[in-house]
């Protein structure tokens, strides 16, 4: 069983028993009631009891409980190789507001501490939902279609394995900044970000000449964008080549307190179609003195080791890069 205090409050998850169905489908039907409403329906069939009682015959189903009281439930799926979904999640209403959902999201994950990569989908109107998850680490993915005809629309999101988490007091030992207590007002920003390779075995690399460091290709995800959409724009902006996805590296997590940011960065291998063209660097990047260069990964970790940014923000990209491209090599 895995537990949090946060606001004097004990969250836990554990299997759900047979003498918690009633209450737990009525919360089910009550979290739900707002999708109903705007959508004319809910979670196929979390009205019966019957949906509950395979949950437990399964093993899928969780209960959440907020000292020690029935506070919601979810259904966690098992698909093998460290690969999980997280299918129906509610909270209810009447605890709506308190935290709870945040912290039975990361009492999930540590119940399941196998799990390297998780996935879910959600209402693509439910923007509560969108914020949620965003801040939780899952990423938008694309969207799909379960009624024909409909126009309902669910948006797919993923949460890929955690490579490395980076705050100040990592980086800089003369920093004494108590920023945890902080960091859930941070500002969020999510980024797509690649290991490229060519024909040649080479990897695409920024070389940032101002601030002396280098880095991969990548930048933020648009309000519009799905990840891939924004790795495939961002590709072509720095390296001027379409790409190939190839496999999922991994994700950083960056809690920038300076800014007051939290970064989310998803990180992909790929593959250059044809030959790369020119980079389309913003003004900003130009000024920075970016410029793209194909070196050998082995080449390519030298450099970035032997990096000194001479800026405050350097010093987050490097070691948030060193950890992909790590990744990548092993």
């Amino acid at each position: 069983m895995s537990a949090q205090k946060e606001a004097k409050q004990v969250i836990t998850v554990s299997p759900a028993q047979s003498f918690q169905l009633g209450e737990l489908r009525r919360i089910a039907v009550e979290a739900f009631a707002e999708d109903f409403r705007r959508y004319g329906m809910m979670p196929e069939g979390i009205e019966t009891i019957q949906w509950h009682e395979k949950g437990i015959a399964d093993g899928s189903y969780l209960v959440i409980e907020a000292q020690k009281k029935v506070a919601g439930g979810a259904r966690v799926f098992d698909f093998g190789d460290g690969t999980f979904r997280l299918g129906s999640l509610f909270i209810d209403p009447a605890l709506h507001g308190r935290g709870i959902g945040k912290q039975a999201m990361e009492a999930i994950e540590r119940y399941y501490p196998q799990a390297r990569t998780w996935s879910l989908d959600t209402p693509a109107g439910s923007t509560r939902n969108h914020r949620f998850y965003a801040h939780a680490g899952y990423v938008k993915v694309g969207e799909s279609y379960p009624v024909q005809d409909s126009g309902f629309c669910l948006f797919d999101y993923a949460k890929p394995e955690l490579l490395v988490e980076i705050r100040d007091a990592e980086l800089f030992a003369d920093r004494n900044l108590d920023q945890a207590a902080d960091e859930h007002r941070f500002a969020l920003r999510q980024a797509a970000r690649a290991v490229l390779t060519d024909g040649a075995g080479r990897m695409a690399l920024m070389h940032v000449a101002k601030d002396g460091y280098h880095k991969l290709p990548g930048g933020g995800i648009e309000p519009d964008e799905d990840v891939y959409s924004a790795l495939r724009r961002e590709m072509r902006e720095e390296s001027g080549a379409e790409i190939e996805m190839t496999g999922t590296i991994g994700m950083t997590a960056e809690y920038i307190a300076e800014y007051k940011l939290k970064q989310f960065s998803y990180a992909y291998s790929a593959v250059l179609v044809g030959s790369p063209g020119e980079s389309a660097f913003t003004e900003e990047e130009q000024a920075g003195g970016f410029a793209a260069m194909w070196v050998k990964p082995e080449e390519a970790l030298r450099l970035m080791e032997n990096d000194q940014p001479g800026s405050y923000s350097g010093h987050f990209i490097r070691c948030r890069d060193l950890a992909i491209l790590r990744a990548y090599l092993n």
